[in-house]
C-alpha cells in the first residue's frame, strides 16, 4: 500500500468567512441634502423672479410755468397812522373802529386850554397893536407924529398879528382829524390817555384797494416786470389760489437783506384781510405743451419706465419743478408709463406687478 504524501491544502482567502460587512447609510442622507440645496435654489430663484409691486402714473403734455416764489403781507393800497404833533391829554374821541370818516373829520379832540388862553391874550395883544398902529398913522399923516414912531408902530402890529395867527394855527394841532376818506381800521386812543408826539392814535385806510407787499431775492429780481401775473396762497384759506398782478418794483433794494420790494394789485373784493401773510408764485413764463412727468417718479436724474412688464431706467432732464409735476426737456414722451417712487431694490429688467 503506498503511503501518500499528504498537504493541507489552505482555503482562498475571499473564501475564508469573516465579519459581516458594514451597513452604508449615507445615501439616503445625501438625497435629503440633495434635496434641501434644490428647494433652497428653487426659493431663491423664485424670490428673485418674482414681480415687485408698483404704483405707476402716465407722462402727460400740459402747460409748464417758471415762477419766481416770494412771500408777503397783505395791505391797503393807501392807508395813514395818525399821530398827534403834540403832547396832551385825550379830552374826546369820536371816531370808532370800522366807521367811515370824510377827508378833514375830526377823530379825537386833545386837551387845547392852555394853548386857546395863549391864543386868546395874543390876539388881544395884537389887537392892541394894531390900533396903536391905526394911531400912530393918522398923527403921521397929519403931521403930528415923528416917523419913526410911525414905523416902530407899524412893525409891532405886524408881529403881534404873526405871533396871534400862528397860535390860533397851533390850537388845530389839538384836533386829530382824519386825512383823506376811508374807514378806522384801528385806534389806539382812549378819553384820558395821555396823546404822545409821534406815537399813532388811529390807522386810516381806502378799504377800495388792496396789494401785496412782497420781498423779492435780488437773484430773481432781474425776471420780473410790471404786469407779470402772481398766483398767491395763504394758510387761512388752504387749496385757495387768488389772482394778483404786479403793480410795482422798488428801483432800489435793500442791500442787508439782499431783497428788492414788489407791489401786487389784489381784486378789491377778495376774501383776504390786510395782515395775512402770504406766498406768491411771480410767473415769469409759460410754455405750451410741455412733456410733464409725476415728481414722485424721478429719482437721481432719471425715472423707471414700465415696458413689456419690466423695469427699465431712462435718464431725463428737467426744467421747471414742481411739487405735483416736473417739465421734462429730455429724455421722455407723453403717453409713456412711469414708476411712482420707485423702490430702491429696482433693476433693470425687474418684473414688476401693478399696484392699484
Amino acid at each position: 500500500m503506498a503511503i501518500h504524501d499528504l498537504r493541507v491544502v489552505s482555503e482562498p482567502e475571499a473564501a475564508r468567512p469573516g465579519p459581516p460587512p458594514r451597513r452604508r447609510r449615507w445615501p439616503w442622507r445625501r438625497g435629503l441634502i440633495v434635496l434641501a440645496l434644490a428647494a433652497a435654489g428653487g426659493f431663491g430663484a423664485w424670490s428673485v423672479l418674482k414681480p415687485v409691486e408698483v404704483k405707476t402714473a402716465q407722462v402727460v403734455t400740459g402747460e409748464a410755468v417758471d415762477a419766481v416764489y416770494a412771500s408777503g403781507v397783505v395791505e391797503y393800497v393807501r392807508q395813514a397812522s395818525i399821530a398827534p404833533v403834540v403832547t396832551a391829554p385825550i379830552r374826546q374821541v369820536l371816531a370808532h373802529e370800522g366807521d367811515a370818516v370824510r377827508p378833514g373829520q375830526t377823530l379825537a379832540q386833545l386837551d387845547d386850554g392852555p394853548q386857546e388862553g395863549t391864543t386868546l391874550q395874543l390876539e388881544a395883544q395884537a389887537a392892541l397893536a394894531r390900533a396903536t398902529a391905526a394911531r400912530q398913522t393918522r398923527l403921521h399923516e397929519a403931521g403930528f407924529g415923528a416917523k419913526a414912531a410911525w414905523e416902530d408902530a407899524l412893525a409891532q402890529a405886524r408881529a403881534a398879528d404873526a405871533a396871534a395867527k400862528s397860535a390860533r394855527a397851533r390850537l388845530a394841532d389839538y384836533r386829530i382829524k382824519a386825512p383823506f376818506a376811508g374807514r378806522v381800521i384801528r385806534r389806539e386812543a382812549e378819553p384820558g390817555d395821555l396823546a404822545s408826539v409821534g406815537k399813532a392814535m388811529f390807522v386810516v385806510a381806502d378799504t377800495g384797494a388792496l396789494r401785496i407787499t412782497a420781498d423779492i431775492d435780488e437773484r430773481d429780481v432781474g425776471r420780473l416786470a410790471v404786469g407779470q401775473a402772481a398766483a398767491v396762497r395763504s394758510d387761512s384759506f388752504p387749496g385757495q389760489v387768488f389772482d394778483a398782478r404786479i403793480s410795482e418794483i422798488t428801483p432800489q433794494g435793500d442791500s442787508t437783506g439782499r431783497v428788492f420790494r414788489a407791489r401786487l394789485a389784489l381784486d378789491p373784493d377778495s376774501t383776504l384781510k390786510p395782515g395775512m401773510t402770504v406766498e406768491a408764485n411771480l410767473v415769469t413764463a409759460r410754455r405750451a405743451d410741455a412733456v410733464l412727468a409725476p415728481t414722485a417718479a424721478l429719482r437721481d436724474g432719471a425715472v423707471w419706465l414700465v415696458r413689456d412688464g419690466r423695469a427699465r431706467r431712462q435718464a431725463v432732464k428737467t426744467g421747471t419743478k414742481g411739487v405735483e409735476r416736473t417739465e421734462i426737456t429730455e429724455g421722455l414722451k407723453a403717453g409713456q408709463t412711469v414708476v411712482l417712487d420707485p423702490p430702491e431694490k429696482l433693476k433693470d429688467g425687474t418684473r414688476l406687478s401693478i399696484g392699484s
